[in-house]
């Protein structure tokens, strides 16, 4: 494999979904619109005032109030996120998250941020905490994989990876991971090529997966 195919692949895997959930109630369904909102290096960020939020081909619906005051503060931390500013993103989720504790979101925020920080124990600690108030949640089982994968805990990125794809197989983000997990840091060409050719089947015409599925072909 090229050394430009393999940091193209390694830059896609650093998921970067903000999760802008503000009130999510663990209710996930299969739907919406087919394609690739929320795929890795996106950085898709959902609306904190809609109804739902849509990665992938998964629905995450919002069902609760919260203080505008505490939503304001959400969306600024959002904000920051964005803008690459973790350590102020990480202060003003900590805030959020002092505020309520039913709510994932903030804590799957934290995990985000700390991970880009490269403060893998906190980024794991946030994340479970998201997992202990909604743990089939797949926006924080997918970014535990991640951070698991960065941590070099290969097996353990396998398990949360596949544990979202058993409840919501059509999870594109997971899928896209996992294969590269299997592809670069696995060898397993067969797990590879089964996760982009899922990938494909609801996503296609994703060019840079079809030029990593020819790629697996010629080395198989």
């Amino acid at each position: 494999m090229s050394t430009e195919l393999h940091s193209l692949k390694k830059r896609f895997e650093l998921l970067v979904l903000f999760a802008a959930i503000m009130m999510a109630t663990g209710c996930v369904t299969t739907g919406g619109n087919r394609g690739g909102a929320g795929s890795e290096g996106s950085g898709a960020i959902a609306s904190a005032t809609g109804s739902k939020q849509v990665h992938g081909r998964i629905e995450i619906n919002e069902n609760s109030e919260v203080a505008p005051e505490l939503r304001e503060q959400f969306d600024s931390a959002v904000a920051l996120l964005e803008e690459g500013n973790y350590p102020e993103a990480v202060a003003l989720f900590r805030k959020v998250a002092g505020q309520t504790s039913r709510f994932s979101a903030p804590y799957i925020n934290l995990g985000i941020a700390y991970s880009h920080m490269g403060e893998m124990e906190k980024a794991e600690e946030s994340l479970q905490k998201a997992l202990g108030i909604n743990g089939r949640h797949p926006v924080a089982l997918n970014e535990l994989g991640v951070v698991y994968r960065k941590s070099g805990r290969y097996q353990d990125a396998q398990v949360m990876y596949e544990t979202v794809l058993s409840m919501y197989p059509e999870f594109l983000p997971a899928l896209k991971n996992l294969g590269i997990l299997c592809d670069i840091y696995l060898q397993d060409l067969e797990c590879a090529y089964r996760a982009y050719d899922e990938y494909l089947k609801i996503a296609p015409g994703d060019e840079k997966v079809e030029i990593w599925v020819a790629d697996l072909k010629r080395r198989v």
